[in-house]
This record gives C-alpha cells, sequence and structure tokens, in this order.
C-alpha cells in the first residue's frame, strides 16, 4: 500500500525532496493549511531603511514581501538558515551573515558572538512570531525595528480537503510550523489510526503537545529536507 506525506506549509515541496519521497514509494501531497498576507508598509518602516545596518531574515516568505522595497545600497543581510538564504541570492543579493541553527534564540546568539558594536536592524516578522530574537538582540546592546510585515492566516480551502483525506488507511501529516498545526487541528481534532505527525522542530512539537497529539518523528535539526530525510529513515526501516 502506498502511504501518502502531506506537506501543509504555505509553499510545496521542492522538486529534488518530493523525488526523494517517491522514489522510496511514498505519494505527496502538498495541503497549504496557512496563507501569508502582507500587511501595508508603514511610513516609519520604509523611511528608516536607508539608515539601517542590517536586515534580519527569519523566513523565505519575509525575504519576498521585503525585498521591493529594498534599494540599492542595501544593509547587510543575515538570514536564519540556507532555505531563507536562497530566496535572496536567486535575487542576486549576497548574505552578510547566515546562521547555523534555524531557531530565533541560536540564530541571535551566532551573530552576537561576532562581537559588533550597536547596531541598527530591521526585523520583519509574521504576526504570530515569538518575540525572542527582537529581545535577545536588544539584550546585546543594538537597536531593533521589529514589526508585522506579513499576517498569518489559516487557509479555509486547505482546511476544507482535510476530512477526505481522514478516510485513508496510513498517512503522514507534516508540519512546519505551529500555525500550520492550529490550523489542522481546528478541522481535526483527533487523528485516524495509521496517521502519524512529522513536525520540523520543537515549537511545533509543543504545539502539537500541547493539545494532545503526538509527534512520532522529528529531525534532530530544524529544516524541511532533514524531515523529509527522518519521515524516509522511520518509515524505510
Amino acid at each position: 500500500m502506498t502511504k501518502t506525506v502531506v506537506f501543509t506549509r504555505e509553499h510545496p515541496l521542492d522538486n529534488h525532496l518530493q523525488t526523494q519521497l517517491e522514489a522510496v514509494g511514498f505519494r505527496v501531497r502538498h495541503l497549504p493549511l496557512i496563507h501569508c498576507q502582507p500587511n501595508p508598509m508603514p511610513k516609519e518602516i520604509l523611511e528608516s531603511i536607508p539608515q539601517m545596518d542590517w536586515v534580519f531574515f527569519t523566513s523565505a516568505i519575509a525575504a519576498e514581501f521585503l525585498l521591493p522595497y529594498l534599494k540599492t545600497p542595501l544593509p547587510q543581510l543575515a538570514t536564519i538558515g540556507h532555505q531563507t538564504s536562497r530566496v535572496l541570492t536567486k535575487l542576486g543579493h549576497k548574505i552578510d551573515f547566515e546562521s547555523n541553527s534555524q531557531y530565533a534564540k541560536d540564530f541571535a546568539q551566532e551573530w552576537l558572538a561576532l562581537g559588533y558594536t550597536t547596531q541598527k536592524i530591521l526585523l520583519p516578522q509574521s504576526s504570530l512570531s515569538n518575540p525572542v530574537l527582537a529581545e535577545s538582540l536588544r539584550e546585546g546592546g543594538h537597536e531593533v525595528l521589529a514589526w508585522p510585515l506579513y499576517d498569518t492566516q489559516y487557509n479555509p480551502v486547505g482546511q476544507g480537503q482535510i476530512p477526505p483525506l481522514l478516510n485513508e488507511e496510513e498517512l503522514i501529516w507534516t508540519f512546519a510550523s505551529p500555525s500550520a498545526w492550529q490550523s489542522f487541528h481546528a478541522v481535526c481534532e483527533h487523528l485516524p489510526k495509521g496517521h502519524a505527525i512529522a513536525v520540523i522542530g520543537t515549537s511545533t512539537q509543543k504545539a502539537v503537545e500541547a493539545d494532545g497529539g503526538v509527534v512520532s518523528m522529528m529531525p534532530t535539526t530544524p529544516s524541511i529536507e532533514r524531515m523529509v530525510e527522518e519521515i524516509i529513515r522511520r518509515e524505510t526501516l
């Protein structure tokens, strides 16, 4: 029997990762359960950009939404990992700092370890972002202008496609953010037997477990690539 793996983030899975899953017998389904909507750009933010020393990007979506407003010469660019960096480099931008970890607190500590004197940092975020990154940078002596660049909302179209999938005998639901899980849980409170949950990292794990869910798979390093590897490893033993 072919087992389905459902990816619930907004962007579809990269082709090479889908190919890896299909090569070992999985069927891949993209079911976006969240939708990111850009907010109007505040005048204060637009006027402040030329004075910034750095822009910190914590997601590919933030990069996509903010880049049209950035004019050369750009501030220095810092990213939370290679997936976010890839969006910027594809558009010809140089990454000045890329964190090894994809956790916000680690991102801050890695950058703070570089020892810069007071820097002005622009931090575009989701409306649901954890404040830990901005707080850590401020505690490190830096000026941080953080604001909700975009809202993260439930996707009713995706939610409407959940019930038919609950009838499948074997299925793996993947969640790359707490908000994707919460969108799912608003429709389905209890998973059927034969269904399992894979998450990208500890923040999403905590959200699932807070609602009484059981996480079956989670990579040691939070990334989509590592999550796919973990699914393949666990399911092909």
